[in-house]
């Protein structure tokens, strides 16, 4: 039985309505990111280079995963978008920390819907991996925000007295 079977009236016209949501803040993330790799400059960059390439790559894989679910509920895929980007210079600090709330932003989303989508095994299965893959988002971002931290005090005192 497919999941539009399951999901009916105005909850599924909710829960479709939330997919585009994410489906959007996804998107939108994939260009804040795209965007801010080129506001780093030198050891930024270099340092944070790969992990902006490969969100880039997520967050648009994410997006294309919602809009499949949302076409398998019977619907199109609608992206509503409003974004500005500054082009200033960004100290890495600032760049993960803008990440981590953007990764933050996205796992409460997810969490939020979940217990909305019950009954639709696919969707529920679907909104439970994104929960996952989130959070592990969200910790590899701390993770390598407290990495960097780490070498910055070493270096730091290592040009001391």
């Amino acid at each position: 039985m497919r999941s539009s079977k399951r999901t009916r009236g105005a909850d599924r016209r909710d829960v479709v309505d939330d997919l585009n949501r994410l489906m959007a803040e996804e998107t939108e993330a994939c260009l804040r990111y795209f965007q801010i790799r080129f506001r780093l400059r030198g050891k930024d960059y270099a340092a944070a280079e790969q992990f902006f390439e490969e969100a880039i790559k997520e967050t648009m894989e994410h997006a294309n995963a919602i809009a499949q679910q949302i076409r398998s509920l019977g619907e199109i895929p609608i992206l509503r978008i409003n974004l500005s980007l500054g082009g200033d210079p960004m100290r890495l600090e600032a760049a993960l920390a803008e990440a981590l709330d953007v990764e933050q932003q996205a796992l409460d989303a997810y969490k939020d819907l979940l217990p909305r989508v019950t009954g639709d095994p696919a969707l529920q299965e679907f909104i439970r991996r994104q929960v996952e893959v989130e959070t592990e988002h969200v910790q590899g971002i701390r993770e390598f925000m407290h990495a960097k931290a780490t070498v910055k005090l070493v270096a730091k005192s290592k040009s001391g007295p």
